[in-house]
């Protein structure tokens, strides 16, 4: 049993071999930076659950799996709890880039030692976001507005004229493309005032916006109207 066990585990690691030096075919599944992704297998329920055990590898022409201790990925950081065992486990926390996946299952009583091999590829997490402000006479309020795209919260630092010091605003909840307000608490004078992004954090990561592409709208004040004399239309 022993002996026959061994030869099915080298036969598969020579399907693994194998399925790695094919799998640079299209992705097979996709989930973007941050997402979590839950991989189960429901069609073996009588096989114990330490007898799944999942891996993950970089996809190079010499693939690493991510439970290698040597390598720099860390199993207790993309797999949920470290739990890497079991029927299903969770990924979360890989950098954009391709993997492969692979589920390894064995049961001693029905003889059977099988791998199966996935490419996931992760995508870069991006911000899509609108700025823009009101245009108003002088000394009457104003706001500036950033409409999201996507589920907060989201944390904004921007600036407005030329204010050395940037300031920070919270947009907090798990709302769906939701707007931010920001009130204009300093007195502007006549003219455009250029509001600029500074950088957003969500739920995913900071963005960091260079000078040159900070998002940024501008804030028109209008002088008040001056009062003119009402004259009365004299009937000839």
């Amino acid at each position: 049993m022993y002996q026959l066990k061994q030869h099915i585990i080298h036969f598969s690691l020579a399907i693994l071999l194998v399925v790695l030096a094919v799998a640079h075919a299209s992705a097979q599944i996709v989930i973007q930076e941050c997402d979590t992704m839950t991989f189960s297998v429901t069609s073996r329920p009588n096989i114990p659950e330490t007898h799944f055990v999942w891996g993950i590898y970089n996809a190079s022409p010499s693939p690493t799996d991510v439970l290698d201790p040597a390598t720099t990925l860390d199993p207790a950081l993309y797999f949920v709890d470290g739990q890497y065992a079991g029927s299903t486990v969770e990924v979360t926390g890989l950098a954009p880039g391709e993997y492969y996946v692979r589920i390894h299952v064995w049961d001693e009583v029905s003889c059977t030692d099988n791998i199966e091999m996935y490419v996931m590829e992760v995508t870069e997490s991006s911000l899509d976001m609108e700025v823009y402000a009101d245009s108003v006479c002088i000394g009457e309020p104003t706001n500036v507005y950033i409409r999201f795209t996507g589920r907060g919260p989201y944390t904004v630092t921007y600036t407005i004229g030329d204010a050395v010091t940037p300031s920070v605003v919270n947009l907090n909840g798990a709302e769906e493309d939701p707007e931010l307000v920001i009130p204009v608490t300093e007195p502007l004078p006549v003219g455009e005032t250029t509001f600029w992004v500074i950088s957003v954090e969500d739920g995913c990561k900071a963005y960091e916006y260079p000078e040159s592409e900070q998002p940024s709208t501008g804030i028109v004040i209008f002088p008040k109207p001056v009062q003119q004399p009402i004259y009365i239309k004299e009937e000839n």
